[in-house]
């Protein structure tokens, strides 16, 4: 099976998911009346959360000044659609026989990340999840996007394992840095750095 393939089939998942882990009810204000009684909660019509009509992500976006409460805070608002080549890490923790250039190809879209990369011991890994912007900001001609990845990675063989199976939960804090569509891409997870390029399409 190709590597896009199962690319593809790990961000299917993981939308397929997104109403279990996220409900609606979380990402928007919503106007609730029923039998004719009208919740307190503020009109929808207000404030869209995620329309593709609507919400303009080109924009500058704070996510602890625009959104109300801690959860939506926290959960902010989809990255942009984005193609990642290439994936350089550097690790805090010394070891023996570490791989730094993990040519990492994978990209982003509606906010779901899906990927595959070769980690510091030289196995193929698959990662997929949620990619979330907290801060987004135009400095002249530079943009930047700071947020988080959360998700699952299969296929590490050691270290980063659940019990005996090859899954890993994934949480990276992230920071794009962009000049007309290409960017860099730098992340911290524990005690992994990694910079890596992409274009945003």
């Amino acid at each position: 099976m190709s590597y896009l393939t199962q690319l593809k089939k790990i961000i299917v998942v993981f939308v397929l998911a997104t109403p279990f882990v996220m409900p609606e009810s979380v990402l928007s204000d919503e106007l609730q009346e029923t039998e004719g009684v009208t919740s307190e909660l503020p009109d929808l019509s207000e404030k869209p959360v995620d329309s593709k009509t609507t919400l303009d992500l080109s924009l500058p976006y704070n996510s602890f000044d625009q959104e109300k409460g801690w959860m939506k805070q926290l959960w902010g608002r989809p990255f942009r659609d984005k193609l990642y080549l290439g994936m350089w890490t550097l690790h805090l923790e010394s070891g023996d026989d570490q791989e730094s250039n993990n040519q990492l190809i994978g990209a982003t879209y509606k906010g779901y990340y899906g990927g595959t990369f070769i980690n510091t011991h030289r196995d193929r890994v698959w990662s997929g999840g949620w990619q979330r912007t907290l801060f987004q900001q135009k400095y002249g001609e530079i943009e930047v996007e700071a947020g988080y990845r959360a998700g699952m990675m299969y296929g590490y063989k050691r270290y980063l394992k659940l019990g005996n199976s090859r899954w890993f939960p994934l949480f990276q804090a992230l920071l794009d840095v962009e000049y007309k569509n290409f960017g860099v891409q730098f992340s911290w997870a524990g005690v992994v750095l990694t910079a890596g390029f992409y274009y945003r399409f």
